[in-house]
């Protein structure tokens, strides 16, 4: 915890350095649209587009093993259901047998 504390604090150091450093005023162009602003909210943008559309890439296969997770888990219950089933027969088959033996 103290480590993402500190983590955090100098990642918004660096961020803040980074955003006066590069203050000056950039445009973009795209496909007939643009847009004039500071560089430094113009690179936070593009960042911010790439973390989304990897997030949304990765989204598929993420449920998928979530899904996945959910009927392994639903599997274990069950055989352990049928586990301890079995070895119930099992104690009182050898308990029947004990008292057979016994007599």
């Amino acid at each position: 915890m103290k480590f993402a504390l500190v983590a955090a604090i100098a990642l918004s150091m660096v961020m803040a350095f980074f955003a006066v450093q590069n203050s000056q005023s950039a445009q973009v162009t795209f496909m007939g649209w643009y847009f004039n602003g500071p560089m430094v909210i113009i690179l936070l943008l593009t960042f911010g587009s790439g973390v989304l559309a990897t997030l949304l890439a990765m989204l598929p296969g993420s449920l998928r093993k979530t899904i996945e997770i959910k009927k392994l888990k639903s599997s274990l219950s069950e055989c352990s259901a049928k586990t301890a089933t079995l070895e119930k027969k099992q104690q009182i088959n050898d308990s029947t047998t004990d008292k057979g033996v016994q007599q």
